[in-house]
């Protein structure tokens, strides 16, 4: 079997976008427009923790059928997994987050007891200076 690609998931964008670009890879990997904030308060600071969804999808041209998704907030102690669809896109709905302390760990499955699983990647969102932003950054290691 082989690993496959994922487009996922940490990029927050409340009032502007990051518009790094992601290279191919066998792990998760930032992309534009990834996690969003649905409507952000006047100020951030104020309300810290939001409801965001993070939404990707796998670059394949038929994704292996049952392939799970998992975002796993390791500062808040929260997972989520989701499948993803048969075109291989996906959707975490309402994940609570903490833009003051948050570890976002990506990673993906294929379905089997011996199905493969891509590698891990960390990320951490925080508020920019304008108290309406969001940033997001990848971690080289584990949070």
């Amino acid at each position: 079997m082989h690993f496959r690609v994922l487009l996922a998931a940490v990029l927050v964008v409340l009032s502007a976008c990051n518009t790094h670009l992601p290279t191919r890879t066998d792990r998760p990997f930032t992309g534009q427009f990834g996690i969003s904030v649905p409507v952000p308060p006047p100020s951030l600071k104020a309300a810290p923790v939001q409801y965001v969804r993070v939404q990707g999808n796998l670059e394949v041209e038929a994704p292996q059928a049952d392939t799970r998704v998992f975002v796993y907030d390791s500062s808040g102690d929260r997972g989520f997994f989701v499948f993803a669809d048969q075109y291989g896109q996906f959707e975490f709905d309402a994940v609570k987050l903490d833009l003051t302390d948050n570890c976002l760990e990506v990673w993906f499955e294929e379905p089997g007891l011996d199905g493969p699983a891509s590698q891990h990647r960390f990320y951490v969102a925080g508020i920019e200076a304008d108290d309406a932003t969001v940033a997001t950054m990848e971690q080289a290691d584990e949070c």
